[in-house]
């Protein structure tokens, strides 16, 4: 897991979040749900738009503000994410991105957190989560045993 805080020249802040498992295991659950996971098990969020592995979702946090996050599953061993985005910010890109126009963005019903240069990161990746919960398991062989 890396963690990196990006901040521009008016002190506001994303943070981007990398996820790779050891070149034996994969994650168990398909991105979105491990993220979720890393947020203190969040089980409800709003899909804003979707296209392949790629998710931009908004859920709450236990505190009741909302976060607006960036997910895209590479693969079973690489997942990224962003988080920190204003409402304005995330549907811009959103639509920027949008490939088709019958493609359907979803709406944003909460404003999401924004920070600055004194915010930490709020994912909650340790060893117990990852070994014992497990998000991560062997490396299940391709057509072998």
């Amino acid at each position: 897991m890396t963690i990196y805080k990006l901040e521009d020249e008016n002190s506001r802040v994303l943070f981007y979040e990398d996820a790779r498992t050891a070149q034996n295991f994969e994650f168990r659950h398909r991105g979105l749900y491990t993220v979720m996971y890393v947020f203190d098990d969040r089980k409800n969020y709003n899909v804003v738009y979707r296209r392949n592995n790629l998710n931009f979702v908004q859920f709450s946090l236990k505190d009741k503000t909302y976060l607006n996050v960036m997910i895209q599953a590479s693969d079973s061993q690489l997942y990224s994410y962003a988080y920190g985005f204003s409402n304005k910010e995330f549907m811009e890109i959103a639509n920027k991105i949008k490939v088709k126009d019958s493609e359907k963005i979803g709406t944003l019903e909460h404003e999401g957190v924004v920070f600055d240069s004194s915010s930490k990161a709020l994912s909650n990746w340790n060893d117990k989560l990852v070994f014992f919960t497990p998000l991560i398991s062997p490396l299940r062989s391709i057509g072998g045993r």
